[in-house]
């Protein structure tokens, strides 16, 4: 059984980074209502793992790990009580956005769930099993039913993306549809596909030569 909870634009957060994608500034919302500051240390430590999965290159800069945390702190509109490791200085008119996210030059699978979505996966694989993973598991489930909805205009079951899952971590991610709790996001511009163009050409020209040839007949000598 599919197990939806429909979100509104009304009811959901502002992106602060919009690089980044909605389903990462929903886990930081998330974050923040974790009642133990350590718990929410714990989970900041491993979307910063996420993010530089998501975001390959930016591990070529020598303190990447304190961007992220910048990042993160500024997607959380600076209100994260955690143990930060870096000293976070709140600057929002200089802030410097991330380049775009690079991509895996590799193949897909499925075409319509993007680049992105093989690493995410990948990362939820090398995770040990827990609340945390199933968290991102779950959030992975929403990029992808979305993903579908928004280029084919098909609404997936969770039992479908739960064998999506199995197959595209190599067997690593083995879990049951009914375990799986999808956001779908009501806000999608479906892909429509284009019109089909009618021959105009051959019409106008027949038009054009009946035209004429009724000139013909109509035209008088003086």
């Amino acid at each position: 059984m599919t197990i939806l909870q429909d979100d509104y634009n009304t009811q959901r957060p502002i992106l602060g980074i919009s690089e980044y994608g909605r389903h990462v500034q929903e886990y930081i919302e998330h974050i923040k209502s974790l009642p133990s500051k350590e718990e929410r240390t714990s989970w900041v430590h491993n979307l910063a793992g996420i993010m530089a999965t998501l975001n390959p290159d930016i591990k070529l800069q020598v303190n990447y790990k304190e961007i992220l945390w910048g990042h993160i702190f500024h997607m959380a509109d600076y209100d994260l009580d955690v143990d930060c490791p870096y000293k976070i200085v709140q600057v929002k008119q200089e802030f410097k956005r991330p380049e775009h996210l690079g991509y895996n030059a590799s193949g897909i699978r499925f075409r319509f769930y993007g680049r992105n979505l093989q690493m995410m996966i990948d990362k939820a694989g090398e995770m040990e099993d827990g609340e945390l993973k199933q968290d991102l598991v779950n959030m992975i489930a929403s990029f992808m039913y979305n993903s579908c909805k928004a280029w084919n205009n098909e609404n997936l079951s969770n039992e479908v993306i739960a064998e999506h899952l199995k197959t595209l971590s190599k067997g690593q991610l083995k879990i049951e549809g009914s375990e799986l709790v999808v956001s779908a996001d009501t806000t999608l511009n479906v892909r429509q596909p284009l019109p089909q163009k009618t021959n105009n050409f051959g019409r106008n020209n027949n038009n054009k030569n009946k035209n004429n040839k009724n000139r013909g007949k109509n035209f008088r000598r003086f």
